[in-house]
């Protein structure tokens, strides 16, 4: 569309179009191009960018973002993942285009600090942030779009307290099986529900491979049945041996609705994989509510298993094993106190006092005899 004040010739700065750049060689003219702003100021900023012979750090934020979210497709990440990183360095271009920030290679520490302020988001999820910021940077770096991580000048947060997540009570997880019978409009719904509730009981997986279980991944190993499969998450192997009572709720789950050639125990195949996924937590909140549990989601069935292995004296590592997680994870999130636990570390201590008094009552011998 033609400028209405074209008339008035190109030193009218009055006008609501874009300002463009002119680039000169020998008197003949090898560049124009818009700067796609209306502001003097910026547009004075982004043709000195351009004049600069280190023209190739010049990368506009957005550009940037665009490209970074991209790569993280096509790396295969989940969709739950690249939703994350994109609300964070949504925000993170909503705060540059307000502040006037057109390159990263204007975003230094100081800036970085000021948008982090102005988030007013919890500390741990402001550290899940920072993390995010860091890797986005981090990427920019190896394409040379800016020449540091003003991110990894930002210290993490520290003494960040953990969710507390409390395990489920044998009566609870009682209470949850038996409300599986009453859910539901039909028994359809009702296997299904029992079947998923055992199966997070048993396995501790998270509720999105849970839902998109296959029935491949139940194979016979000798004289009992195991569950084979690599988490969604972080795409660790879990092999783990299923109890009789979880493989013959799994037997009696009808096929799918929908598909009754369906490879997968709780979906049809029909449709995206996070509608269902949302469709298997409803179910579950359905049967959590009917048990009367407080607190209750799918993922305190891993605190659950976490909490009762290491009551029993399995290592770390076991339990990373069983979950599909690292040693540092699981000490992190899931090393909770258990009543067995304790027990043990009772025990041990009262060793120790009793070498200790044994000790001390030498050395009160010894001196006795001395005198």
């Amino acid at each position: 569309m033609s400028c209405p004040h074209r008339a008035k010739g190109r030193d009218y700065l009055k006008c609501d179009c874009p300002l463009w750049a002119d680039g000169y060689l020998n008197g003949k003219r090898v560049l124009r191009q818009s700067l796609g702003t209306r502001d003097m100021a910026r547009a004075r900023k982004k043709a000195v960018a351009l004049e600069s012979p280190d023209n190739k750090i010049y990368k506009p934020v957005a550009e940037a973002v665009t490209a970074f979210l991209a790569h993280c497709t096509s790396e295969g990440l989940t969709e739950t993942t690249v939703k994350k990183y994109r609300n964070a360095l949504g925000k993170l271009t909503e705060f540059c285009k307000a502040g006037e920030i057109d390159s990263l290679d204007e975003i230094g520490t100081e800036k970085l600090d000021r948008f982090r302020a102005g988030r007013g988001i919890a500390q741990i999820t402001a550290s899940k942030e920072l993390e995010i910021l860091r890797l986005f940077f981090g990427f920019c770096i190896d394409r040379d779009w800016t020449r540091e991580n003003p991110a990894k000048k930002i210290k993490l947060p520290r003494n960040i307290k953990p969710n507390e997540v409390v395990p489920f009570t044998p009566a609870e997880i009682a209470a949850m099986l038996k409300a599986c019978d009453c859910c539901g409009q039909k028994q359809y719904e009702r296997l299904r529900a029992r079947a998923m509730i055992l199966t997070l009981r048993y396995t501790a997986l998270r509720i999105g491979d849970v839902s998109m279980l296959s029935r491949d991944r139940i194979s016979r190993d000798g004289n009992r049945w195991r569950i084979f499969i690599r988490t969604e998450k972080s795409g660790q192997p879990v092999f783990l041996p299923v109890p009789p009572d979880m493989k013959a709720a799994l037997d009696c789950v009808p096929v799918p609705e929908g598909n009754p050639d369906s490879r997968y125990f709780f979906w049809n195949g029909v449709g995206k994989p996070k509608t269902h996924k949302a469709h298997v937590d409803r179910s579950l909140r359905a049967v959590f509510k009917e048990a009367d549990v407080s607190g209750a989601h799918a993922h305190r069935f891993r605190h659950t298993l976490a909490t009762e292995l290491l009551g029993r004296g399995a290592s770390f590592e076991e339990v990373a094993d069983i979950l599909g997680n690292s040693p540092e994870i699981v000490r992190k999130h899931y090393g909770k106190w258990s009543a067995a636990r304790q027990s043990r570390i009772d025990d041990l201590m009262q060793r120790v006092y009793m070498g200790t008094e044994k000790e001390t009552e030498k050395v009160a011998i010894d001196k006795t005899q001395i005198q």
